[in-house]
C-alpha cells in the first residue's frame, strides 16, 4: 500500500513540475532564398535589380511567437560587415506553426557583395528560442540597376504602389 502511495505522489509531483516549466520546442527551418515566398529555385547568387525572398519556417509551435528579419552587409564595399544594410528590419508576428518570408529589393538595386539575412523566433515573453543566419551574393554591374521599391513580408503587408510613392514624393 506504502509503494502505491509513494508511486501516485511521485507522479503528481512529475506532473507539476513538468506544468510549471515551460518546454517549447518552437524553432526554425532552415532558411532559404529565393525568388517567391516559396523559394522554388533556391539560390544563393542574385542581380543588383531582382526582388529576393528570406524564407523559413516556425515549427512545433503552438502559441504566439515572433520573428524578426535583419539584412545585413556581409562583404559589401564600403560598408560595416553586420550592420543592418539599406533599413531592411522586420518584426513579424506569429501563431502556431506555418511557413514565414520577407522579401525585399532595394530602389536602384543592391550593391555588388555578400549578405546575410538573421531571423531570430521568440516566444511571448521575449525570451530567445531560435536563430538562423543565411547569406547570399549579388553580382553585377551597378550601371543595370534599376529602382524597384518593394518591400513585403509574410504578415501581408502590401508595398506602396508607385502612385503613392510619387505622391509622397511631391507633398516633400
Amino acid at each position: 500500500m506504502t509503494n502505491k502511495i509513494n508511486s501516485v505522489f511521485a507522479l503528481v509531483v512529475l506532473i507539476l513540475v513538468s506544468m510549471a516549466c515551460s518546454f517549447s520546442t518552437a524553432n526554425l527551418s532552415d532558411l532559404k532564398f529565393g525568388k517567391d515566398k516559396d523559394a522554388s529555385g533556391a539560390g544563393t547568387r542574385f542581380k543588383p535589380t531582382d526582388e529576393i525572398f528570406a524564407v523559413t519556417g516556425v515549427n512545433n509551435s503552438s502559441g504566439k511567437t515572433k520573428a524578426k528579419f535583419r539584412l545585413l552587409y556581409d562583404n559589401v564595399a564600403g560598408a560595416q560587415s553586420g550592420t543592418v544594410a539599406y533599413k531592411v528590419e522586420k518584426e513579424l508576428p506569429v501563431e502556431d506553426s506555418r511557413a514565414i518570408w520577407l522579401n525585399f529589393s532595394v530602389p536602384g538595386g543592391f550593391d555588388s557583395g555578400s549578405y546575410k539575412v538573421e531571423v531570430v523566433l521568440t516566444g511571448e515573453d521575449g525570451k530567445e528560442l531560435d536563430r538562423k543566419t543565411g547569406s547570399f551574393t549579388i553580382t553585377g554591374d551597378a550601371s543595370s540597376k534599376t529602382a524597384k521599391p518593394d518591400k513585403q513580408s509574410a504578415d501581408d503587408t502590401k508595398p506602396e504602389s508607385k502612385e503613392s510613392q510619387d505622391k509622397d514624393s511631391e507633398d516633400n
